[in-house]
């Protein structure tokens, strides 16, 4: 009798065992599992995003993993440590929400499109194994084809990523876009973090999330360049000389070349071909503000730069009238110092009007929307289009800028298999490092010269030179996109 209730006791005790790891069970797999099964892995996915091509730029790195002798299921991480356009893509939290780029901006989309896939495998009554069952796959919308399709070149991103970090640009940025459409075809920043551990880069002191691409920077000599349109859409000739001494003083603050070189009588071909910043000085106090400004406008600067809800370039900044009205802020702005701010891809948009024969096109990132079978809707993003000057005034600026990759300042850039235009930029940032102040320096041209496909932009922070540091990761990414 005794035996008996031994045998009832364990029978009891193996029954609530079995009911505690089936509660177990459903407790962590909040999806019912099919009857007499149990979950040994699990891959969760997300709404896709594809290059231009139709390449993805996340769950691309496949990862094998063992489930148990019977099958290996390969799963695909959503990002991988060395992610391409780390900043654009952004990153997730803990619980698998966008909190970063277009992985927050798209949070909604990417989460209703997410899927998941399972391995089951088939157990018995007391929730253990049964010997040489093989497991059950489920698929449940895993890796669906919907999510984002963006205008991004998956190639161009990773010679642009490259560029920077070959030339040691451990703090800056790369625009590449296509001339004709305004599409952006890679958007680099420096440093990256890995988005597979967010902890990693949260104390370095660089900055690593930010997306330098994107933010307002002074961008130097390379805005002289749109000094030079304003005076000749006013009316000045190319042909107008200035004699440079090395420095000019306005108001009693002196302003100087680089290196106090004397240039000699100037036109203004070859005034920009050499960054000569008392003949840009010169020339912006012989302009009206108030249209010089308007113009300015109209190449972008100053105005936000939108690529999709909750996802912008800073607008930077464009003095007033008022404040150009001081002396020493009109000569600070005339050689792109002082007041003046702006990012990478507005540099890249304003650069793109003189390649494109004067048309200014805003930059466009998001190609298309997908739908579960793939197929992809336009992006309802209106992108302007507009004249900002002459087809013959952006020729004659282009000119300008052959002849300083040529004979000038950017020779550095010049490509080894390609004829480019570009303007070098040096600017003072009014921070300072080792009694040394830091300085912005930046490039940006198109190429090839005749009939230009490309504009490429490159920053730099805590540079050298705008020759040096992005002249020479111009010419790289120009030898690539020139193959």
């Amino acid at each position: 009798m005794r035996s008996r209730y031994v045998i009832a006791f364990f029978l009891f005790l193996a029954a609530m065992g079995a009911i505690s790891v089936r509660m177990a069970d459903i407790a962590a797999n909040p999806t019912p599992l099919p009857h007499g099964t149990r979950q040994l892995a699990a891959a969760h996915s997300r709404g896709v995003i594809l290059d231009r091509h139709g390449r993805p730029l996340v769950h691309a790195t496949g990862v094998e993993h063992l489930v148990n002798e019977h099958l290996t299921l390969e799963f695909f991480a959503r990002h991988s440590s060395e992610q391409p356009a780390v900043h654009l893509i952004g990153h997730l939290d803990e619980t698998g929400r966008g909190v970063a780029g277009l992985e927050s901006v798209f949070d909604e989309l990417f989460s209703y499109t997410a899927g998941q896939l399972r391995a089951l495998v088939m157990i018995d009554a007391l929730g253990t194994p049964m010997p040489g069952a093989a497991p059950i796959v489920q698929n449940e919308n895993y890796l669906s084809p919907a999510g984002l399709q963006l205008t991004i070149d998956l190639d161009i991103q990773r010679v642009a990523e490259e560029a920077l970090r070959h030339y040691h640009l451990y703090q800056g940025a790369v625009v590449v876009l296509c001339n004709v459409t305004g599409e952006i075809l890679a958007l680099a920043s420096a440093p990256t973090f890995d988005p597979t551990d967010i902890a990693a880069s949260l104390a370095c002191p660089l900055q690593p999330f930010f997306n330098r691409a994107l933010g307002a920077y002074a961008v130097g000599s390379t805005f002289k360049t749109f000094v030079a349109a304003a005076a000749l859409q006013q009316g000045v000739s190319g042909t107008h000389t200035f004699y440079c001494e090395g420095s000019i003083t306005v108001d009693g603050s002196v302003f100087r070349c680089m290196h106090w070189h004397a240039h000699g009588e100037m036109d203004m071909q070859h005034a920009l071909a050499l960054s000569c910043n008392v003949y840009f000085i010169d020339l912006a106090r012989r302009l009206e503000l108030q249209p010089m400004l308007d113009l300015f406008k109209l190449f972008g600067f100053g105005d936000e730069t939108p690529l999709a809800d909750g996802l912008h370039g800073a607008a930077g900044n464009l003095p007033t009238v008022q404040q150009l009205r001081s002396s020493g802020e009109l000569a600070n702005f005339a050689f792109g110092q002082g007041l003046l701010l702006a990012t990478p891809l507005q540099m890249a948009a304003a650069t793109a009007v003189i390649a494109n024969n004067g048309v200014y096109r805003s930059p466009t990132l998001i190609h298309a929307t997908l739908d579960e079978y793939g197929h992809a809707t336009p992006f309802d993003q209106p992108q302007h289009s507009r004249q900002v000057i002459s087809s013959q005034l952006a020729a004659q600026l282009r000119n300008m800028m052959i002849l300083t990759v040529d004979e000038g300042t950017g020779q550095s850039a010049r490509p080894a298999n390609a004829t480019a235009g570009g303007k070098t930029g040096t600017a003072q940032s009014g921070r300072f490092h080792n009694n040394s102040e830091i300085l912005m320096t930046s490039f940006t041209g198109f190429v090839p010269a005749h009939n230009p496909r490309y504009t490429i932009t490159v920053l730099r922070e805590d540079g050298t030179s705008g020759a040096q540091d992005g002249g020479r990761v111009f010419a790289r990414i120009a030898n690539a996109l020139m193959q």
